[in-house]
């Protein structure tokens, strides 16, 4: 039995880098996942920023930023 005035033992804080790169890789996988499947069923050229954002679930101008051409979306799965 614990006393009140004991100090609870709390887990270490997580890094905000550490988070941040954890969110980072999700992304990432799940862009992976739906480029692949889009270029699976419609070929390459039917890859757009705003498809992927929007079955992703990603801001559209996230999507824009981080890869900003086309070329540069498909080179996620390394096409």
């Amino acid at each position: 039995m614990s006393l009140w005035r004991e100090k609870r033992k709390t887990k270490p804080a997580r890094a905000l880098a550490d988070i941040l790169r954890e969110r980072n890789e999700r992304r990432t996988a799940a862009l992976i996942a739906c480029i692949t499947e889009i270029s699976g069923t419609g070929g390459p050229e039917t890859v757009t920023h705003s498809l992927v954002a929007e079955r992703v679930g990603l801001p559209l101008q996230w999507v824009e930023w981080q890869y900003p051409s086309r070329e540069k979306l498909l080179a996620v799965v390394g096409r």
